[in-house]
């Protein structure tokens, strides 16, 4: 009897033990399982649907050691959304809707998502930017600058999302492909909010001439490189002139950009307040009372009284644009940055050979660094996965140039050298924006430029003459108002400006209204945070 109960007591334990021994063998298969599943992909499940990442598990690591790993688990793991993103260019393309379904093909295969493209044509994206984001109108991604859907305002409006931790957990190889300092030089008050598509950083504009007319009328174009500014644009009248006398449909087209007064820009240049590249004592002036500003506009309205710029038939287009360039009808443009290549650009815009030189001494810039951007919506349902499709543009290489240059061997093809040349169809989708979508690093070398030519390019931001504002962000938080007010007066006169049609009446007037905006509290508050940055350093 007492043998059975000892029997029975054994029998007992030894069931207890296999149980036990099952429950960890169960255990440690789960814990398997959900170690496989544990990087990008499967936090990003959890965090699109409930908000705001919160894991202990290092996603970053993970996704930079194995990349394909996450490609791999990534459309099988993740719940489909839909994503809206905004962005300017040479748009509408005749074939763009075509393209954008293929690209989606690949987007919904990687990241289990699908792109509403919203390509706005250059000169309406500021507008209807500001419509979308005053009124709350959903969108996930839009572009961003100093120039075009002003970066620093908008966070000031509080319209954009904090970056940081979804750079770090959704796009570590990007991260770790700039320099600290390109990311630096997009905080405000600490936090980056704008995704850098990687490009020629350090700035200076192009002078671009049609070959045909540099041939024809003898234009000497290295006498011009690196010598044109606000102060010698008169070396380029003669040329002018003597086009003109044959082609009176053609014109001249300057664009205002801060470069080319040698002076960094804190806002933009539609607002008051620069910094002028040679000035150690970094002090802020006011770039619309400048000699060199005011010397600009007598030199624009000479050349308007002459019937050079053609005002009339310009002045009710908002801005230029490469239309009127492949219509012929461009003596020069200058504007943009000089980069190597760059001509080729020029070439496909204005549908004729170009030639281009810089204008000035290449700077290094915080706004050359913020010149393209990506944004994400503060109320953005899906920040997650709009993170993750800024990564898969900016480390899939055919994916970036499907988006940019089309469907291959339609739209573009490949020689037997490597280069990129025109496809049969390369009118159906052709929108020459390279820097729009994500690190221009990745296109294909085309036919005609330097096949290093990235490499090059690279070099020019590296050798580059840093800024002494390098770093600097401007917090428009304080003077969000009276920069609205600012901004609002440079859209009612700068397209006059810009065509020499301004009078010097007309000028007061523009720069009493400024100043009513509240120009000189803007300038105050630059000089501040500025100062504050140089205490700091």
């Amino acid at each position: 009897m007492q043998r059975a109960v000892r029997m029975s007591k054994l029998g007992l334990v030894c069931t207890i033990i296999l149980l036990v021994f099952s429950m960890l063998a169960a255990a440690c298969g789960s814990n398997s399982n959900n170690n496989n599943n544990a990087g990008t992909s499967g936090n990003a499940a959890k965090n699109d649907s409930g908000g705001t990442a919160n894991t202990s598990t290092d996603t970053s690591n993970n996704a930079a050691a194995d990349n394909s790993a996450t490609e791999t688990n990534t459309s099988a793991d993740l719940p489909e959304v839909k994503l809206t993103w905004y962005f300017p260019g040479n748009w509408p393309q005749p074939e763009q809707d075509k393209v954008f379904a293929e690209v989606n093909k690949v987007i919904k295969s990687k990241i289990n998502a699908t792109v509403d493209f919203k390509a706005i044509p250059f000169g309406d994206y500021d507008q209807k930017m500001q419509v979308v984001i005053a009124s709350g109108e959903p969108y996930d991604i839009t572009f961003t600058a100093g120039w075009i859907n002003n970066y620093t305002q908008n966070v000031a409006k509080g319209a954009f999302l904090p970056l940081d931790d979804l750079l770090a957990k959704y796009a570590p190889q990007t991260s770790a492909s700039m320099p600290a300092s390109f990311w630096d030089a997009t905080k405000i008050k600490g936090q980056i909010y704008g995704f850098v598509n990687q490009q020629i950083s350090a700035r200076t504009p192009a002078v671009a001439v049609p070959q045909s007319l540099i041939d024809k009328y003898g234009l000497d174009m290295n006498a011009i490189s690196a010598k044109i500014g606000p102060d010698t644009l008169n070396l380029l009248e003669p040329f002018i002139q003597a086009v003109k006398k044959d082609n009176p449909q053609k014109f001249p087209v300057v664009g205002i950009d801060p470069d080319f007064f040698n002076v960094e820009a804190i806002v933009g240049i539609n607002v008051p307040g620069v910094v002028a590249f040679n000035d150690d004592s970094l002090t802020v002036v006011n770039q619309f009372e400048s000699d060199g500003f005011k010397t600009f506009l007598a030199t624009l309205r000479d050349w308007n009284a002459k019937g050079y710029m053609n005002s009339k038939e310009r002045l009710s287009k908002k801005t230029d644009d490469w239309t009127d360039g492949k219509a012929g009808k461009f003596i020069f443009n200058i504007g943009g940055a000089f980069k190597p290549g760059g001509a080729n650009l020029d070439s496909a815009l204005g549908g004729e050979p170009y030639a281009e030189v810089p204008a000035g001494t290449a700077h290094l810039t915080t706004g050359g660094i913020t010149a393209t951007m990506m944004a994400i919506n503060r109320n953005s349902k899906n920040p997650e996965r709009a993170m993750m499709l800024l990564e898969l543009l900016n480390t899939d290489k055919d994916l970036y140039n499907l988006l940019n240059f089309g469907i291959k061997d339609e739209h573009y093809k490949i020689d037997s050298d490597g280069l990129m040349i025109p496809g049969d169809n390369q009118q159906g989708y052709n929108p020459q924006v390279p820097w729009m979508f994500a690190s221009n690093f990745l296109a294909n070398v085309e036919k005609g430029m330097p096949a290093d030519v990235w490499d090059q390019t690279k070099k020019v931001n590296a050798d580059a003459l840093p800024s002494k504002l390098l770093g600097f962000t401007f917090d428009a938080e304080p003077v969000k108002g009276e920069i609205a007010k600012a901004t609002a007066v440079w859209d009612e006169y700068s397209r006059a400006i810009s065509l020499g049609v301004t009078s010097e009446e007309k000028y007061n007037e523009f720069l009493s209204k400024m100043k009513s905006a509240g120009a000189d509290k803007i300038i105050a508050e630059m000089q501040k945070q500025i100062n504050d940055w140089k205490a700091s350093k």
